[in-house]
């Protein structure tokens, strides 16, 4: 069979058109998780501004996917078809960046098909495509990687120096989005001494060194320069904790257990936890894989000269992996964040790459792949061809498990349901407690962006959260229902020294102490809970009232008759730490006006009916 250039391109487009059909059911059908709301909530509150884009975010520096956070959030806010067409093109762009530079380097030939079907449909791929916090990282990155190995390609078969910056250029891309995208460096080194140079390892550095000198200083004066400033600004792990003991244990999770079972289209099985999914083959499908990945290793480098040095990219990228990962993430997370497929979301398109470096000669090598042999498998269009689907429809099964998995237990989008009907149903601005959301939501580790003043900036008409607030505060569930709020009495005042007055507040500072009633936060309380001070009062007129509790003073305003006055501390009493209150100060009445109180107690807010907020009843305030 004879394919023609039409023929060629064609069928390429046809494979991108329906890898984003299914992407765009999968991301379209999605919804905002976790460190998507640290983005938006830090780019609301700070606006387009350079130094909160450039803020380091638990080791990544990444200013573009900031930037793409903040306008998502204010085109729509919290629309996540917004952010879900954003995804859509970035991976339209991958995809088109893999074709563009595959025909750069090999030309329009049938064999840099299947690389990218496998690219296309592979399950590794199908997390970054859905997540926001993973997509805006990775696929800007795999755009980086294709464009900049084309462009680098081009360089060391013309040796123009305009193509080398070009490589520079779409690095400093990727690097907007995702600091890894520094691998593509190595990508570069790895294309010039294997395919553009002969000999030992030391006379290829030597020949790549003096022929590409000047590329040679580009490239270095680029990585050294952002080194730099990445390891003096963001760098958050130590690279030694690499080598601690559970190395062994994430090689395996990632190489056993998640990459080597997705070349040929698993894992088929995930392990569920909340929303995430973790690959979870069983040893038939990973021996499986194991074995349809070495046939076609072993029949590519029977057929073809060269082949095996391909594999070393892909090896390479493994291996970096494991030392990112186990110095960076297990640390904090445990060695279950080594099952995540979004740590290493360019395996695919590495593997990609080797594969067709494997097979086809690159355009002008010094070292180009050649024909050793015919072919039982590679000189067959028809086999090609079920080698290619088999595993691209065992990924959809894959993919398609995680993805209704992950579209149909996100906690997030069903917390923030909730809330958004509390506003709109509400005929009045509520007044909220500025608590955080739960940690299925938004980490702790997020304080302060995952408090719900930091997530609802765009609502500030209709939300208040006051320091100081008269009768009623309301708070938000679990589950994200807003709820009337009582206080969790951790302190109470002693009973006043007046007579059907208790402690009388005229035109003198009162200090009214408060003891502890014995209570601690429960395991409910959220972190960094704040202490609130209730004062149940009764007044002979409206006047302004300043409040000293924490080292602080709040200013409020009292009105006539029985009421209680809200007032919130800086004092944290969340699970972990309660910080006393220990008395509060009133002062500050005017125009003669006296309030007599003998009701002050002291505590985090808690929802005034906890069953009733549990079944999901409890009204709006």
């Amino acid at each position: 069979m004879t394919w023609s250039r039409r023929g060629i391109l064609v069928t390429a487009v046809a494979m991108i058109a329906a890898q984003l059909a299914f992407r765009a059911w999968a991301t379209y059908g999605s919804w905002y998780h976790y460190d998507d709301f640290n983005f938006m909530a830090r780019m609301a509150g700070a606006g387009p501004s350079p130094t909160a884009a450039l803020e380091p975010y638990i080791g990544h520096l990444m200013p573009g996917g900031m930037y793409l956070s903040w306008l998502a959030d204010a085109l729509a806010p919290y629309d996540f078809r917004v952010t879900a067409t954003m995804l859509l093109v970035l991976q339209a762009g991958a995809a088109a960046a893999l074709l563009w530079m595959l025909v750069r380097m090999f030309g329009w030939r049938p064999g840099i098909l299947p690389p990218l079907a496998f690219y296309l449909f592979s399950v590794i791929t199908t997390p970054v495509a859905i997540w926001w916090a993973a997509g805006v990282n990775q696929l800007p990155w795999h755009i980086a990687l294709f464009a900049g190995l084309g462009t680098h390609a081009t360089y060391l078969r013309t040796r123009r120096l305009r193509y080398a910056l070009l490589t520079v250029a779409w690095s400093a891309f990727g690097l907007a989005f995702f600091e890894k995208t520094i691998l593509l460096f190595g990508a570069v080194a790895f294309l010039a001494l294997a395919y553009f140079a002969s000999g030992t390892p030391g006379v290829r550095a030597v020949t790549v060194l003096r022929t590409y000198a000047r590329g040679v200083v580009v490239y270095a004066v680029a990585l050294g320069a952002y080194l730099l400033a990445y390891v003096t600004t963001a760098l958050d792990f130590d690279p030694g904790a690499a080598t601690d003991g559970s190395l062994a244990e994430v090689a395996w999770n990632m190489v056993g257990r998640g990459y080597l079972p997705s070349l040929a289209g698993g894992p088929l099985r995930w392990h569920y936890l909340d929303q995430a999914a973790f690959p979870d083959p069983v040893s038939a499908v990973r021996w499986a894989s194991v074995l349809a990945a070495g046939l076609v290793i072993w029949e590519i480098r029977r057929a073809r000269t060269r082949s095996l040095r391909a594999w070393l990219l892909p090896l390479g990228f493994v291996a970096a992996n494991i030392l990112l990962i186990t110095a960076g993430r297990v640390t904090y997370l445990g060695t279950i964040v080594s099952l995540d497929y979004r740590y290493q979301g360019e395996l695919a398109a590495v593997t990609a790459i080797a594969l067709v470096l494997a097979v086809l000669p690159v355009r002008g090598a010094v070292e180009p792949v050649e024909v050793r042999r015919p072919s039982a498998l590679l000189d067959h269009p028809r086999r090609v061809a079920v080698a290619v689907v088999v595993p691209v429809a065992l990924a959809l099964a894959s993919s398609t498990l995680f993805v209704r998995h992950w579209q149909t237990h996100d906690p997030g989008q069903a917390y923030f349901a909730h809330l958004f009907a509390a506003l709109d149903a509400a005929t009045e601005p509520l007044v909220l407690d500025d608590t955080t959301v739960p940690e299925v939501v938004m980490g702790a580790y997020s304080y302060p962006d995952n408090t719900l003043s930091h997530l609802l900036t765009a609502y500030g008409k209709d939300v208040s959260f006051p320091d100081a607030a008269i009768d009623a505060v309301a708070t938000v569930t679990d589950d994200g229902r807003v709820v009337p709020s009582v206080i969790t009495p951790l302190e109470q005042a002693p009973p006043g020294d007046e007579q059907d007055c208790g402690y009388r507040v005229a035109d003198r500072p009162r200090t009214i102490p408060l003891d502890p009633t014995g209570l601690e936060p429960g395991p409910e309380a959220r972190w960094n809970a704040r202490s609130w001070v209730r004062i149940g009062y009764l007044s002979s007129g409206t006047s302004p009232v300043s409040v000293e509790v924490g080292g602080e003073t709040i200013s409020a305003t009292i009105v006539r008759g029985l009421h209680a006055l809200y007032v919130r501390t800086p004092l944290v009493a969340d699970r972990a730490a309660h910080e006393p209150v220990g008395s509060v100060t009133i002062s500050g009445l005017a125009g003669g006006a006296q309030l007599c109180t003998d009701d002050v107690t002291a505590g985090p807010l808690a929802p005034a009916d906890p069953a009733g907020a549990a079944d999901g009843d409890g009204a709006g305030s």
